[in-house]
């Protein structure tokens, strides 16, 4: 972390936003969620305007002593790295305050032994300890922007692999047969938490669990004969759910379950629940005799899960299938 300059003035700038678009890119691709409590759209100008900002005020701070490769990576991903922290806090608390706690034990500890007195501390000029207190501190936002990778990394990892940063913790369903007691009667009580009221007092992964009880009353009900996974990751930003036929998994936006209500979050894990059956119609056509397959069945059934998927939404959840299908 030593004060030079490795790279020329008009080359650091244009490096600068370079760098800046690029990982504007990748973050929107790959990381971005919405900042709890707004939309996409306002979201993102935030994001922007930090962005600009703080790699404007790196770029001001180091282009005189530090234009290096390091201070150009400080500058660029502290930005991505504080809009990180404020969004994804609510949902992976321990591993945000563990990654912002390393950091400032680490970079205080590089304070303070970097403004230690020494033998020659004496006949140091004011304008001596002024350097070194600027090179402690940028030192330390050096090492700050190295210590919140523990964050970005493996959210980076699990999102590009589908690992998903959240999953339901209902226990699975593996056929439809083996669900007997998946009832909207026999689940009330995690049902009722569909209520907006109840909603909004889950934490975020509260909410996983909730649904995953939905998605296997859903399997009951569609007489599914597979498992549905069910877990929560970082989608486009316009995407609220989405089903992977080949995993049998349910994926859906961090975001979606923070700031929509419980309704919509609601139609969207039946929508993708509904994708599952079309899959097994799919199969099901498939399977059948030719002579068979002009037998129209979709639309009636397509009725019947609309009428199912209420059930859910009626505020004293009295269900008004017959007992068979609930």
């Amino acid at each position: 972390m030593r004060n030079t300059n490795t790279m020329r003035p008009q080359k650091y700038i244009t490096d600068h936003l370079f760098w800046l678009i690029t990982a504007m890119i990748w973050y929107w691709s790959v990381l971005f969620t919405a900042v709890p409590g707004m939309t996409v759209k306002q979201s993102k100008i935030i994001l922007w305007i930090v962005a600009f900002m703080l790699v404007a005020f790196g770029y001001i701070i180091t282009m005189k002593k530090r234009r290096n490769d390091l201070s150009l990576f400080t500058n660029i991903l502290l930005p991505y790295e504080l809009y990180a922290i404020v969004t994804y806090c609510t949902y992976l608390p321990k591993l945000v305050w563990s990654s912002v706690l390393l950091a400032s034990i680490l970079s205080l500890a590089f304070i303070v032994l970097g403004m230690l007195p020494t033998a020659h501390s004496e006949q140091r000029s004011a304008t001596g300890w002024k350097r070194q207190a600027v090179h402690s501190l940028l030192g330390a936002r050096t090492i700050t922007a190295v210590c919140i990778l523990i964050l970005i990394v493996p959210i980076g990892i699990s999102n590009v692999f589908g690992l998903g940063l959240m999953s339901t913790r209902t226990p699975l369903v593996s056929d439809a047969s083996e669900a007997e007691e998946w009832t909207v009667k026999n689940n009330i009580d995690a049902v009722r938490l569909l209520r907006e009221e109840e909603w909004e007092e889950l934490n975020p992964q509260q909410k996983p669990d909730v649904l995953g009880v939905v998605s296997n009353i859903e399997i009951r009900y569609l007489g599914l004969n597979h498992e549905v996974y069910l877990k929560s990751s970082v989608l486009n930003g316009e995407t609220a759910a989405h089903y992977n036929h080949r995993d049998h998994e349910i994926v859906i936006d961090l975001g979606q379950l923070e700031t929509v209500a419980a309704a919509d979050v609601l139609d969207s894990l039946c929508h993708e629940c509904y994708h599952a059956y079309q899959y097994q119609m799919i199969a099901l056509y498939e399977d059948t005799p030719e002579k068979y397959r002009n037998i129209v069945i979709w639309h009636l059934n397509k009725e019947r899960q609309e009428r199912h998927n209420n059930a859910y939404r009626r505020k004293d959840f009295i269900v008004f299938f017959p007992e068979s299908s609930v």
